[in-house]
């Protein structure tokens, strides 16, 4: 399943970064089959890139400014954008909802296949934005979830 999850999102990106709609939304339906897993691993990638591109700290002003410029960039060649959906993406990956309770309700009542949509448009976004390769951060991304997955609790 991690492989398939990778693959998807490694396609989706390529298809976000040449604005290729078709391919886009192939690689959205293929990770909605696994929405969960893909979900986390998106979360992953994004709070990643996020520390690469703003290592010096995260304004709430950077956080619009991405919004912003991932909505506008998808406009332009008809991406499914929702807004409300990358700014669920962007305050998940910060994990800003797991401790007010807010992201959750609001991700919630946003569908699934809008939520990979957005997290493959931020990825793509914040990747290009850092003039970063995004397939190293797909298999940390991965290794993370193994690593995760194999800690045992006493």
């Amino acid at each position: 399943m991690a492989r398939e999850i990778a693959t998807a999102t490694d396609r989706g990106i390529r298809a976000a970064r040449s604005q290729v709609s078709q391919d886009f939304d192939d690689a959205v339906a293929q990770l909605e089959k696994n929405g969960d897993a893909a979900r986390l691993m998106h979360s992953h990638m994004v709070r990643e890139l996020l520390e690469t591109s703003y290592q010096d700290g995260l304004s709430g002003d950077d956080v619009s400014d991405v919004l912003t410029r991932v909505v506008a960039s998808a406009s332009r060649w008809d991406a499914p954008v929702d807004p409300d959906a990358v700014a669920a993406v962007l305050l998940g990956a910060l994990g800003v909802g797991e401790r007010s309770g807010v992201n959750g309700a609001v991700a919630q009542s946003i569908p699934l296949v809008k939520i990979i949509s957005a997290a493959i448009l931020v990825t793509a976004d914040l990747a290009a934005d850092a003039e970063v390769d995004h397939e190293p951060y797909i298999a940390r991304a991965v290794d993370e979830i193994r690593r995760d997955q194999t800690i045992e609790i006493p």
